[in-house]
């Protein structure tokens, strides 16, 4: 994997906002093709920097920032990509983007991509029994109408030293009531896969205070 395939590509840079959709509840993120590199050795990442692409300003932050919180609570130094240019724009130079995160001493680089919304619309006929047997009987009652969102993502975690990708998952969150809804559930799910693939600590467990 070249060096120039670090980071998703600027030009992406708020073409799509996070979808937000009023319900009740959020169905907890799920993860499918999981991928980790066979011959990645260097130990569990502790100084991370973490690039969310594709979406705008303004949830690009809440993610990683998000990020950087869950990945504290592993004891890794994260920091969120926005703080480390000019105005929280990624360069186009790749090699100077590199560069960089080399000479700062990160090991490791999060990248969570989006890579697009989708709906599923489920039309149900209501016919239960309190409308009556004769409406039952003779043909389906009203329509009932629910439409669920899906929100998916790409998260891959580099090699900051090689450039090389070492663990990679696609993600599916629906109908998340929220930005910093889907966030939580996205993040909740991705960090303790990293950690369980021995690429982050253990998540740290909270100091018990004695009375």
């Amino acid at each position: 994997m070249s060096s120039s395939q670090l980071l998703p590509s600027s030009k992406f840079a708020g073409a799509v906002a996070l979808a937000l959709v009023a319900t009740a509840c959020s169905t907890p993120t799920t993860e499918t093709n999981v991928w980790q590199s066979p011959t990645y050795a260097a130990g569990p990442m502790k100084n991370i920097a973490v690039f969310g692409g594709r979406m705008n300003a303004t949830d690009r932050r809440t993610l990683e920032d998000g990020y950087v919180a869950s990945l504290a609570s592993h004891g890794v130094r994260a920091t969120p990509s926005y703080s480390l240019f000019p105005g929280g724009q990624v360069p186009q130079d790749q090699a100077a983007v590199r560069t960089l995160l080399q000479q700062r001493g990160y090991d490791g680089v999060l990248v969570s991509t989006m890579k697009g919304v989708s709906e599923q619309v489920l039309v149900a006929p209501d016919a239960g029994w309190d409308a009556g047997f004769y409406g039952g009987f003779w043909g389906p009652g009203p329509a009932a109408v629910e439409t669920d969102q899906f929100v998916k993502f790409e998260t891959t975690l580099w090699n900051a030293s090689s450039g090389k990708m070492v663990w990679s998952a696609i993600t599916q969150t629906e109908n998340p009531t929220s930005s910093h809804d889907f966030v939580s559930s996205l993040t909740g799910k991705v960090v303790p896969s990293l950690a369980e693939a021995g690429l982050i600590p253990p998540k740290q467990k909270a100091p018990v205070s004695i009375r």
